[in-house]
């Protein structure tokens, strides 16, 4: 990912007031550069997309939409299922991913996922 990817991302994140966390690039490889984010926002599933270009599990903060990765964690599947349409909290790593119908895929492989209080 070039830099100046990297400073929309940031820049991105903190006008939704999403906590970023980004490590620096300091000579060491690829895998050790991530993106933390944490969402407080609307859960909602069964989304659908041509081609099947989605997850099925969004989180919406404000006016920015996040797919969200569950992963094989089925707990948390079906807790989204009963959540749908109500504020959740999902801590995670941020992706981008090359879509055909929707250019650029933002997701979020979920570390953490519960109902906000």
């Amino acid at each position: 990912m070039n830099l100046s990817k990297c400073v929309m991302l940031v820049l991105l994140a903190l006008v939704c007031g999403i906590l970023v966390t980004h490590t620096p690039a300091d000579g060491q490889g690829k895998d050790d550069q991530y993106v933390k984010v944490d969402i407080k926002g609307t859960l909602k599933t069964g989304i659908m997309a041509i081609g099947g270009e989605t997850t099925g599990t969004v989180v919406t903060a404000g006016t920015m939409s996040f797919e969200l990765d569950f992963g094989k964690n089925k707990e948390w599947r079906e807790l989204a299922d009963k959540l749908n349409g109500k504020t959740v909290i999902v801590h995670g790593n941020l992706t981008m991913r090359k879509g055909v119908e929707v250019k650029q895929r933002t997701i979020v492989t979920v570390t953490s996922f519960k109902a906000a209080e």
